[in-house]
């Protein structure tokens, strides 16, 4: 069984020196170096597994960043549609109370000149009226002092 390649750090000088058989080599027997062996291979294995797992998680940060900036900005235009459709309401319902209140006005103004036609056909007809009073007492008053002779003309 061939030993998988090693991850860079564990391939270093002082790593393969200290995994390395020692000068005195042990005897085929020994119990210890299989298991040494076998707990390097298990190390090793548990190296590349951490490190995969680190990749992985790694690009699950990349992609978990990218896709919350993804969601803010998604956030952010939803915010901007939302302002701009209120100010845009708003806007309109100021526009329909301007337009409402011009409406007010110029029936304020038409009821105003309306009355003040009245009011001066009133008058009018009272000034006539009196005119007419003081015609007629003028009147009666030459006709008395033309029967008592007093103006003659």
């Amino acid at each position: 069984m061939a030993a998988p390649p090693l991850p860079p750090w564990l391939s270093s000088p002082s790593v393969t020196l200290t995994l390395s058989p020692s000068t005195a080599a042990p005897s085929a027997s020994s119990p210890r170096l299989h298991i040494e062996k076998g707990a390097a291979f298990d190390l090793a294995e548990c190296c590349r597994d951490l490190e995969e797992k680190h990749g992985a998680l790694a690009a699950h940060k990349k992609e978990a960043a990218w896709h919350l900036r993804r969601v803010e900005q998604q956030l952010e235009a939803e915010k901007a549609c939302r302002k701009r459709e209120t100010m845009e309401e708003v806007e309109a319902k100021v526009k329909k109370l301007r337009e409402e209140q011009a409406v007010a006005l110029e029936r304020i103004d038409a009821e105003y000149k309306e009355q003040l036609m009245v009011l001066r056909r009133d008058a009018e007809a009272k000034e006539q009226k009196l005119v007419e009073q003081w015609a007629a007492k003028h009147a009666k008053v030459r006709r008395l002092m033309e029967q008592m002779g007093c103006c003659r003309r």
